[in-house]
């Protein structure tokens, strides 16, 4: 049959096993799941998504301005034909021609300046759509690498905790008295995962608070279970 501090000992060593599981469970709770990588990737695509409808729609305006001028300049082309040409004579049909083709070069002198205003606005557009799509790519290469990061150190995580288990369940049987096992379980869910603590020095080993020499006395006896005047865990010499 055991004695009092062979069970406290063994107790404490399932309590070694405790601290690993729990400090296990700790970890994994804190893993980064890729959540937050996940809103900076979508925020990013977003971006991106913005500034290729603001590329699109700015080269969308330049290719019409330019196809515009086309026009023009042929239909001015047309009337300065007519002009040299010399086969109108009509004075007021004459004076029209003239008056078209002023008004033609008028147009065709803004459609120059709003197409060199596009042709910045073009050219910064997609640098700017260069660079948001870099970005996006960088953040969803993040996001990929924290998920697959999270996945396998979870995996690792479940694997060590499936064989603390297994050691706390063996170890656990091997304890004689199971009545003082169940004791420090319940200790251990009030005290914070720690249920036992070893007597250092004059003080607890739990909550390092002093003890009284009388019971310090008795922890070393080991004739009955002590426990922490100031924590309540249990005492191992």
């Amino acid at each position: 049959m055991s004695t009092l501090s062979e069970n406290l000992t063994a107790i404490y060593a399932v309590q070694q096993i405790d601290t690993r599981i729990q400090r296990a469970k700790r970890l994994q709770s804190t893993l980064d799941n890729g959540t937050e990588a996940a809103a900076q990737s979508e925020t990013a695509r977003e971006k991106a998504a913005s500034k290729r409808t603001v590329q699109h729609r700015v080269s969308g305006e330049l290719k019409d301005n330019e196809l515009k001028l086309e026009t023009v300049e042929i239909k001015r082309k047309s009337y300065q034909q007519k002009l040299y040409q010399g086969t109108i004579t009509n004075v007021k049909e004459l004076s029209n021609i003239e008056k078209e083709i002023e008004a033609l070069g008028r147009q065709i002198s803004d459609l120059d300046g709003r197409i060199l205003e596009l042709m910045e606005q073009a050219e910064s557009a997609q640098a700017e759509l260069t660079e948001a799509e870099a970005e996006a790519k960088i953040a969803e290469g993040h996001w990929t690498n924290t998920v697959a990061a999270f996945r396998s150190r979870y995996e690792e995580l479940t694997l060590e905790l499936t064989d603390l288990t297994r050691q706390r369940v063996s170890a656990a049987a091997g304890i004689g008295d199971q009545v003082l096992l169940k004791r420090y379980d319940d200790t251990r869910a009030k005290a914070g995962g720690v249920g036992i603590g070893r007597l250092d020095g004059n003080a607890c080993g739990g909550c390092h608070m002093t003890l009284p020499s009388t019971l310090v006395k008795a922890v070393k006896e080991s004739v009955q279970v002590q426990t922490c005047d100031n924590c309540g865990r249990l005492m191992l010499p």
